[in-house]
């Protein structure tokens, strides 16, 4: 388990993360960057369910991804 915040993320139900994601497709020069969690969960149209962290949150799971991946030998 993960706890951001309020929330607590069960990890076996986490499909991908992307550290350096946008909030938003439609994109500018004002588009937060963030990191989105995908979930194993699909919405009524099969697009995985995601959770969208800007800010500070966003920080503390690259760095928490970032040494989880490191330790397994995943990041180049």
């Amino acid at each position: 388990m993960l706890k951001v915040g309020n929330l607590v993320i069960n990890l076996n139900a986490i499909a991908y993360v992307d550290l350096e994601a946008k909030q938003s497709y439609v994109t500018n020069k004002e588009t937060p960057i963030g990191v989105r969690v995908f979930l194993k969960v699909c919405d009524n149209q099969g697009n995985l369910e995601s959770l969208f962290f800007k800010g500070s949150v966003a920080e503390y799971l690259r760095k928490y991804f970032l040494s989880v991946a490191a330790l397994c030998g995943g990041v180049e």
